[in-house]
């Protein structure tokens, strides 16, 4: 079996460091060292089986993004290409907010040329 190449995208990695920053700023080294950990596992678990997490229902009206949880509270969210054999991590989802919020979000995901 091929590993599956992973990609990151800007929005992503601005919320990942937002959210990093604060845990540092508000819990210290040991929390930030956690999110890297999960953060990593669920990278190689994507390399694996990028089919392995499930679809994210706030988005099921597009039926490709698919979303792992990182941290309890937060959701990574991603979609993969079977034909170019590609994980997009798009997003992190703070899932106490408001559903709507995440479809706003993803008008702009939407936008993007690699759909």
């Amino acid at each position: 079996m091929e590993i599956v190449e992973i990609k990151v995208e800007r929005l992503f990695l601005v919320e990942f460091r937002k959210c990093v920053a604060y845990a540092l700023s508000e819990f210290g080294r040991k929390t930030v060292k956690n999110w890297n950990a999960e953060y990593e596992k669920i990278r190689h678990r994507l390399e694996m089986m990028p089919t392995g997490y499930p679809f994210v229902p706030e988005l099921q009206k597009w039926q490709k993004y698919r979303g792992a949880i990182i941290m309890k509270n937060f959701k990574i969210i991603y979609f993969y290409d079977e034909d170019s054999n590609l994980v997009r991590i798009v997003d992190l989802w703070d899932l106490r907010q408001d559903p709507r919020k995440l479809n706003m979000r993803d008008r702009r995901i939407e936008r993007k040329d690699y759909h």
